[in-house]
């Protein structure tokens, strides 16, 4: 789990720092500068909470049921409410990116991969 450190930060101090992280990726231009980025900067802990983030919200972007994304990606209804509840109360940055993401190719591969689990799980609960 992801830990903060008991001694803040003063704000001016954190402000600044997530500044130029927000520099970082914008700076990054291409999809392989970006992975070895990712890939060397975060634990494969971070990353996998960061993947599953973004599918949940995804997954609740198109609709799908608690049940269904809590069976696909293996996360606790609790971990569903938060992403909804930040989706519901801000949430227009990551509301872009999941409208440019279902617009890609790319994104096909995986709806294949979530509509397979879910006929899989139709065939469980019968």
């Amino acid at each position: 789990m992801t830990q903060l450190s008991r001694n803040p930060i003063h704000k001016d101090v954190y402000y600044s720092i997530r500044d130029d992280f927000i520099w970082v990726l914008s700076s990054l231009r291409t999809q392989e500068e970006t992975k070895l980025f990712f890939y060397d900067f975060f634990t494969k802990t971070e990353r996998v909470m960061f993947s599953k983030r973004l599918a949940i919200a995804m997954m609740l972007h198109k609709s799908y049921t608690y049940e269904d994304i809590t069976f696909i990606l293996h996360v606790s209804t609790s971990t569903i409410n938060r992403v909804a509840n930040w989706l519901d109360v801000g949430g227009i940055g990551v509301t872009k990116v999941l409208d440019k993401l279902i617009q890609e190719e790319k994104m096909e591969v995986f709806w294949n991969k979530i509509n397979r689990s879910l006929d899989n799980v139709a065939r469980l609960r019968k």
